[in-house]
Formats: C-alpha cells, sequence, structure tokens
C-alpha cells in the first residue's frame, strides 16, 4: 500500500504540535520589563529536526522593505511576511554631571546592528509560522496602571532626563536602555515617554 504523502499544511500542523511536546526554554531574558522570550537557538535546531522529517526546507529573505519567510515542500509553497523597518543603530547615550551635556555615541557597527535586526525579524516569522508562543507581555499589562502614571506627570515632562535618572538611581547602563527600546538621538519625547511608562511599570510589578 502506498504510504499518503502529507501536504506543506499538514507537515507545518505537525510540526506545531511535535514543538508543544518538546517544552522548549528560553533563554532570552528581557531583565529591564521582566519577561523571558526565546532566542532562535532555543528552537531552531529542533525546528531543523522536525523539518528535515516532514522534508520542509526554508528560505528567509529581506526584499523591498519586507522580511519573509518561505517554506517550501515539493511544488508546494506557503510564505510568512512582515514589513522590514530599518532603525538607527542604537547609541550610548551619556550626561556629563558637571554641564549637563549629553553626548551620543554608536554602540555598535551599522553592518553588526543589521546583522542583529535580521535576527530579530526570522525569530519572529519562525514564531508566527510554526506557533511558537512567545512571552505575552502587551496582554499582561494593567492599563489602568498604565493610564494612573500618565496623570502623575506633567504634559511638559521631559522623559528623557527621567529615563536618565532611573537608570542612575537603579545603577543601570542607559546604553542597555537605548538599545532595549531603540532610542537614538533622533528618538522624540514621545519615545522616551513610552519607553519610560513601560520600563517603570515593568519594574514595579
Amino acid at each position: 500500500m502506498k504510504e499518503e504523502v502529507k501536504t506543506l499544511n499538514e507537515s507545518i500542523i505537525d510540526i506545531r504540535v511535535a514543538l508543544q511536546k518538546k517544552n522548549l526554554k528560553k533563554s532570552g531574558r528581557n531583565k529591564f520589563a521582566g519577561f523571558d522570550y526565546f532566542e532562535l537557538a532555543d528552537f531552531l535546531p529542533t525546528l531543523n529536526e522536525l523539518m528535515q522529517k516532514e522534508k520542509i526546507n526554508d528560505v528567509f529573505t529581506i526584499y523591498d522593505n519586507e522580511a519573509n519567510l518561505l517554506l517550501i515542500k515539493g511544488e508546494e509553497r506557503q510564505v510568512y511576511k512582515m514589513p522590514f523597518v530599518i532603525f538607527d543603530t542604537p547609541v550610548n547615550i551619556k550626561k556629563d554631571d558637571k554641564t549637563g551635556e549629553v553626548r551620543e555615541v554608536k554602540s555598535m557597527q551599522d553592518i553588526q546592528y543589521l546583522g542583529a535586526l535580521n535576527t530579530y525579524y526570522k525569530r519572529y516569522l519562525y514564531l508566527n509560522a510554526f506557533g511558537i508562543t512567545d512571552g505575552d507581555v502587551i496582554d499582561s499589562m494593567d492599563n489602568n496602571d498604565l493610564k494612573a502614571k500618565k496623570k502623575e506627570q506633567k504634559p511638559d515632562t521631559n522623559y528623557r532626563d527621567l529615563i536618565y535618572k532611573y537608570c542612575e538611581e537603579h545603577n543601570i547602563d542607559a546604553t542597555e536602555i537605548a538599545q532595549t527600546y531603540k532610542l537614538n538621538a533622533k528618538s522624540s519625547n514621545k519615545d522616551f515617554e513610552r519607553a519610560y511608562f513601560d520600563l517603570t511599570l515593568f519594574k514595579e510589578n
């Protein structure tokens, strides 16, 4: 009796179920926001073995401002997409205690940051394609607490300075904050505001 060949979609479903049974461990840790997340190395080796078993090949590409993960099995194709945005390279933010002057220096070479972005998008496309559940950070936030925090601040609050102060009080390297929340010299006060509330909300809860 001839063995029935599974479709690409059937193979993807089987891989998703198999991954659930593997009890994968998250090694990534956002120490500022207080949650764990999957890094590529946490699931890719296992995923590669499962895709080999199901005879699925994967091709990751970035083209025309779009990141794509193409899954191939025989003549079948299935693609997962995300808009690709190139952010400015994060900077080290340092404030002179005497003059109050702020100096911003790139934290890495542009090509290094491009590589980091590549890994970031690739990770999320795999998570989406194979139903790998990461930390549901946004859903766990208490929106009432967030609104209360905003009411405590005046409309003209300088959130850049608040983040500096927060880093000093908690002995945190401002460079890591800038990298985590993608802050740089071109970031607006609104960008710093979002980072400040995200940072302090998770830190206190």
